[in-house]
């Protein structure tokens, strides 16, 4: 008796496991396009400095947390933008996955990033980042509600 509940012990734990690995896949729902067409439009949108488009994909609640580890609100972030202090050049991802879960999504992966932001130093600069962002529907759109980045130490190291 004792090695039937090993036996379904472990059954369970590796069931539980491949499901679990399943829903870690990148998704191709129709939310999940939706997610990825909207973190496509914030990187346009940044490359543009449109202003206007990040106001409205941007959460008035988001938080922003920079790879140089400074931390914007939406106001603070738009605002260095509008008077030029934080400058996108361009953004090129790499391997982005989305995942929906209700009506929120998780986007992981990496960006290359051409950027000139003088609260950190004034010459442009390249940097490779991992990124977490966090999308959520409101009022029937989604909007980024929180944004982290870490610097990739291998691809962009300190000069």
């Amino acid at each position: 008796m004792n090695s039937m509940k090993k036996f379904l012990f472990l059954f369970s734990l590796v069931l539980g496991t491949q499901t679990l690995l399943a829903s870690a896949e990148p998704e191709t729902s129709q939310a999940a396009k939706e997610v990825m067409a909207t973190e496509e439009a914030r990187t346009a949108a940044l490359d543009r400095s449109d202003i206007a488009a990040l106001a409205q994909i941007m959460a008035d609640d988001v938080t922003y947390v920079h790879a140089s580890g400074k931390v914007d609100t939406k106001k603070s972030y738009l605002d260095a933008i509008r008077s030029g202090q934080l400058h996108y050049i361009s953004w090129q991802p790499k391997n982005l996955k989305v995942r929906v879960i209700g009506n929120s999504a998780v986007i992981d992966g990496e960006y290359a990033v051409r950027v000139r932001d003088s609260r950190v130093q004034h010459d442009p600069f390249d940097i490779t980042i991992f990124i977490l962002t966090v999308y959520q529907r409101r009022s029937g759109r989604w909007q980024q509600i929180a944004w982290q980045s870490t610097r990739d130490v291998v691809a962009s190291p300190l000069k």
